[in-house]
C-alpha cells in the first residue's frame, strides 16, 4: 500500500539526540550548518512516506513544470526554542516556500537534511491531493510555538 502519513520520522528521534542535524541559523564548530530542503510527493506516482522512511527518496516524488526533483531548500525562520508552561517543548520553524510556474499535483512532503546524507527529518501530509495549473504551489508552514510548529520535541 502507498500512502502519506504525517510524522517526525524514527530515524531523526534518535539522530537529533547524536548531533547529526544542527538546526542552528549559524555555523556551529560541531557539525556545522545543515542544510534541510522539502521534496513534494504524490501518491498517484507511488509515494509511501512515513515515521519509517529514514532518508529522501525518489521514489512517488511530484514531476512537472515548476519543480525539481529534491524539492527546494527551507530558511530556518525560529532557532531551537523552548516554550510553554513550563518550558518543555522544543521547537523550530521554517520560512514558506514556493514553486513558480508550476503545473502538478502533490498529497504531501518529506523534509530532509541536504548535508547529512539525505537523513529525513519530517513527513506532511496535506490531508488531500493539491494541484496548481500555470500558477505558484505555496506551502504556509504555521505560526511557531508550542503546538504549532511543524518540528518539535516534547
Amino acid at each position: 500500500m502507498t500512502g502519506i502519513v504525517q510524522s517526525m520520522t524514527n530515524s531523526f528521534k534518535s539522530e537529533v539526540l547524536s548531533a547529526q542535524h544542527n538546526f542552528s541559523t549559524s555555523s556551529r564548530t560541531i557539525t556545522g550548518q545543515a542544510v534541510f530542503k522539502i521534496a513534494l510527493y504524490s501518491i498517484a506516482n507511488g509515494a509511501d512516506i512515513d515515521a519509517t522512511t529514514t532518508e529522501y527518496t525518489t521514489t512517488g516524488e511530484v514531476t512537472g513544470a515548476g519543480y525539481t526533483a529534491g524539492g527546494e531548500t527551507l530558511t530556518v525562520t525560529q532557532v531551537p526554542t523552548t516554550s510553554g508552561l513550563p518550558s518543555t517543548t522544543a521547537y523550530i520553524n521554517f520560512a514558506n516556500i514556493s514553486w513558480g510556474a508550476a503545473t502538478f499535483s502533490a498529497d504531501g512532503a518529506l523534509i530532509y537534511n541536504s548535508t547529512n546524507g539525505n537523513k529525513s527529518v519530517a513527513v506532511l501530509s496535506f490531508g488531500s491531493t493539491k494541484t496548481v495549473s500555470i500558477g505558484t504551489f505555496t506551502i504556509q508552514f504555521p505560526a511557531a510555538g508550542t503546538g504549532s510548529a511543524i518540528v518539535q520535541i516534547e
